[in-house]
């Protein structure tokens, strides 16, 4: 079993480069970093599920809320548990995504660096599997994108053990001195006594004489910095070298040392993989068949399996290739319907713009209309009040005064009073009307005033109407309009009877006026036009119809 302490390195690496501490990270159980060492070194299979539960969890929670970073790093986590279990094709899958999702993000530190890891581990996952090209390609790829001496030193380890699988030596030995040297320079012990190992591994198979040296000084450095993940790998290369050395004895002491390392380290993989080197050197001629069909039987399950993995692989790579195409194609298409898109997009917002700068037009036209209106009737009310107070009670206190002087003819006085009665039709006229309440009441008020013992005032369905949907507005507008309108009947028309019928077509009220009075051509004198412009400033209208002899007509409608 190979080291599994590759992506643990970069990421603690990452973090520390962004100033976050490995104690820190540690504080709480459900830690990423907890997790990444169980992951690594699991005791247990059930915690190694829990990691491997931990970060596939994680994984979707932050892919779901496009936490790519958080995801990458999880993803980085999940492959190394999903490694340890076995699941080798479902570990490719989870790095494949994690490429994937690293090439949405713009060039960084981080990026770099997950990109050195996820190629690295997926070329682990490759030797696994028996599938040493593209292992190679892959570790290959790790290295044209790092210059950091520590992952160089991992990468090439990592090579020069697919090329032991694939029995060229002499390449292998040559890249591990290098890597030996190069860890020596870098004072990791870790690192060096690996380096130490696989070397004299390899040493072990050309026949060299310091293999034997450089094995046991890698065993020694392991046990003092206690390294049982280490001290399986070199008791288990030492049982290699006895056995090639037809030394069955020391071969057998270290294939059991090899076993209790295995057993110390509570992992299943490393206990089976030990058994297995005890069995190899039995001298059973029936065990050791057995061990070589079940090998022949693995490899051959392996290959197989790699040979369907790879042929999915390839075809959705030229799946995926096709599509790249068709969108590359596509791609011109849809440039061009962008900017012919962006184009209308321009236009119409112009129009847009054009058209809420009329209607806003509108809108300040229309408020500043009600507002002029409204100023109107404020001013009528205070011209009102004014003439009330000052000109009719004036006029009434000099008729007080003129009554009581008998020198005064009683036309004067007839004059003066018809002067008041004036005077307090014009200031009821333009008195300030109170429309909030019982409108209806106010309009029967209105209209009934003008009822004498020679004119007779007709009302129908005025309390029908729903008044309150009117603006104050609207209502004080409507009762100056009915108030010229009868005004007008009373000096001019000589009707007898009056009729007015109020209803509702929709959200529009309608009123029609009819007299029986002597009718004229209708000419818009100042009474008319008034009214006619006090319903305009509110955008309803009014209509009038009239002969000489045929009576008055009026509709209003608002």
């Amino acid at each position: 079993m190979k080291k599994l302490k590759i992506l643990l390195f970069f990421f603690v690496i990452y973090f520390q480069a962004f100033g976050i501490s490995k104690l820190a990270l540690t504080q709480e159980k459900d830690s990423l970093y907890y997790y990444f060492s169980i992951a690594q070194k699991p005791d247990s299979a059930l915690n190694l599920s829990k990691a491997y539960q931990f970060f596939n969890r994680k994984k979707d929670a932050f892919i779901k809320n496009h936490d790519t970073i958080n995801a990458i790093n999880h993803i980085r986590g999940l492959a190394i548990a999903q490694n340890e279990l076995g699941d080798y094709y479902g570990c490719e899958t989870t790095i494949v995504l994690g490429l994937k999702l690293l090439n949405g993000l713009k060039d960084s530190k981080f990026t770099n660096e997950s990109k050195i890891a996820l190629y690295n581990e997926l070329g682990r996952i490759y030797m696994i599997l028996l599938n040493y090209d593209d292992a190679l390609s892959y570790f290959e790829k790790s290295l044209k994108i790092t210059q950091n001496p520590i992952y160089i030193n991992i990468i090439q380890n990592n090579m020069a053990l697919v090329y032991i699988e694939q029995l060229d030596f002499i390449r292998a030995e040559k890249l591990l001195t290098e890597v030996y040297k190069n860890s020596l320079t870098q004072k990791d012990a870790e690192q060096t006594a690996r380096a130490l190992d696989n070397l004299g591994n390899v040493q072990s198979k050309l026949f060299r004489p310091v293999a034997l040296d450089n094995l046991k000084k890698a065993l020694n450095m392991r046990l003092a910095i206690k390294d049982n993940y280490g001290v399986y790998a070199s008791y288990k290369n030492l049982k290699e070298y006895y056995k090639i050395n037809n030394d069955l004895k020391k071969a057998s002491f270290y294939a059991n040392k090899a076993y209790q390392a295995a057993k110390n380290v509570n992992s299943a993989s490393y206990i089976e993989d030990a058994l297995s080197h005890i069995i190899s050197l039995s001298s059973d001629p029936k065990v050791l068949e057995y061990k070589k069909v079940k090998d022949s039987i693995t490899n051959a399950k392996q290959l197989a399996d790699n040979k369907y993995a790879l042929i999915k692989y390839n075809y959705l790579k030229s799946e995926n290739e096709a599509k790249a195409n068709e969108l590359k194609y596509k791609d011109s298409q849809i440039k061009e319907q962008k900017e012919r898109v962006n184009k209308t997009i321009y236009q119409s917002v112009a129009i847009i713009g054009l058209l809420l700068t009329i209607f806003l037009y509108f809108i300040i036209k229309s408020r500043h209309k009600k507002e002029k209106l409204q100023e109107v009737y404020i001013t009528e009310s205070r011209i009102s009040k004014k003439v009330h107070d000052e000109v009719a009670n004036d006029v009434y206190h000099i008729m007080t005064k003129l009554q009581g002087d008998n020198n005064v003819k009683e036309r004067i006085l007839d004059d003066l009073e018809q002067v008041y009665l004036k005077t307090r039709d014009i200031s009821k006229e333009n008195s300030i009307i109170d429309v909030q309440e019982n409108y209806d009441a106010l309009l029967k008020d209105l209209l009934q005033s003008y009822k004498s013992e020679s004119i007779n005032v007709i009302t129908q369905n005025i309390s029908k109407i729903e008044w309150n949907t009117l603006s104050d507005l609207k209502k004080i507008t409507l009762f100056r309009v009915l108030q010229e309108l009868m005004t007008n009947m009373r000096k001019h028309s000589k009707a007898s009877l009056v009729a007015l019928s109020f209803k509702t077509s929709g959200n529009k009220i309608t009123i029609d006026y009819k007299d029986n009075g002597v009718g004229c051509n209708v000419v818009k004198h100042n009474g008319l036009q008034n009214a006619e412009n006090r319903m305009a400033s509110i955008n309803g209208t009014i209509t009038f119809e009239s002969e000489p002899g045929n009576g008055f007509k009026v509709q209003i409608t608002l």
